[in-house]
């Protein structure tokens, strides 16, 4: 049998029924010459798209402008006392024996500092799942 006449005969065949679970098309016999309607029959809603374009991303604010001084010094503690521990051994300079120790104790003292400015009392009744 001749291709052509395969697919004109498959596409009036499968325009003429519907197929079950499947949406019937609107514009029936207008695309592919019997019937159904393919990718490119698709139009775009321009009305649907100047919604979606009405978003508008706030503005990131400063994350240091709003918080506490305590939480602050006790973060730059804790991570500026754990990258000393980590870069020192590489220098080529020597420390003396209590460096190490020191280090270690900054590192608990920012610890401390962010432990003591967490709050003791819940907020609000929920159950934490918000959106």
């Amino acid at each position: 049998m001749n291709k052509q006449r395969d697919e004109d005969s498959y596409y009036r065949r499968s325009g003429s029924q519907p197929v079950p679970g499947r949406p019937v098309p609107k514009n029936l016999g207008q695309s592919r010459g019997g019937g159904q309607r393919g990718p490119r029959d698709y139009h775009v809603d321009d009305a649907a798209l100047e919604e979606i374009d009405d978003f508008r991303p706030p503005n990131p604010k400063n994350p240091l402008a709003g918080a506490k001084p305590a939480v602050v010094l006790g973060a730059f503690l804790t991570i500026a006392g754990i990258l000393s521990l980590i870069i020192f051994p590489f220098l080529p300079v020597s420390f003396p024996g209590w460096t190490t120790a020191a280090l270690i104790g900054v590192v608990f003292l920012g610890l401390l500092v962010l432990f003591l400015q967490m709050p003791s009392k819940r907020t609000g009744s929920g159950d934490g799942a918000q959106v």
